[in-house]
């Protein structure tokens, strides 16, 4: 029986401080260390394991290719360490942006908004959150990663193939800049890098929560 750590070969890329820290953070609870991409080390996991992941993609695949007894999201870990040093943002409102890929995840929304209320952030909702949400961001705007149809084809192909919406890349400013008109406060909290990339492009300044529990010094 192990405890394996997947840090997120995005998360690490778009927040390499960030999940620096959180690696420490793991390393001491659990005396392990990132393991690295998913899609070459889920065979890894057995039956009696336990995996740690920060991605929502991660999880997917894991799931439905991977033999995992349990998966562990990071955030559900902090959320529930008593002794987590929360940082403070003094009421400021944020809304928050729920992932597509983390639809059925109810355990995923709950320790993400209770973070945020920790953290002291006032959240705005949007009409279309938690498991009503159909946003993804670059994800949904791009095909299907032939990976992750092999990998999590339930989610991907058998629920989810009409989701994918090609959008080419010159109109994908206009169509982020549109969904972004919903939005009543200048910052947006996301857990996802594919969602955060819409967001940016349509100029708003989303946050992934990595960035503001690890914030930078």
């Amino acid at each position: 029986m192990a405890t394996i750590f997947f840090g997120g070969c995005t998360p690490t890329a778009d927040h390499p401080e960030e999940s620096k820290k959180l690696a420490e953070y793991i390393k001491g609870k659990y005396g392990v260390d990132p393991i690295g991409c998913c899609r070459v080390n889920h065979p890894k996991l057995t039956e009696k394991d336990t995996a740690i992941v920060v991605c929502n993609n991660c999880a997917n695949i894991i799931t439905e290719s991977g033999k995992a007894d349990h998966i562990d999201f990071v955030w559900e870990i902090i959320d529930n360490d008593p002794d987590f040093p929360f940082p403070d943002y003094h009421g400021e409102k944020m809304t928050i942006q729920d992932c597509w890929m983390a639809v059925g995840k109810d355990n995923v929304h709950n320790a993400i908004r209770s973070l945020l209320k920790k953290m002291n952030i006032d959240v705005v909702e949007l009409a279309e959150n938690r498991n009503e949400t159909k946003y993804c961001g670059m994800k949904l705007a791009s095909p299907c990663m032939e990976s992750d149809a092999k990998l999590a084809p339930k989610r991907y192909v058998q629920e989810g193939a009409h989701m994918f919406q090609p959008i080419p890349s010159e109109e994908r400013p206009a169509h982020f800049k549109k969904y972004c008109e919903q939005f009543t406060t200048d910052k947006v909290v996301c857990y996802c890098r594919s969602c955060r990339g819409g967001l940016l492009m349509g100029g708003k300044q989303a946050k992934h929560v990595l960035e503001l529990l690890f914030p930078k010094d």
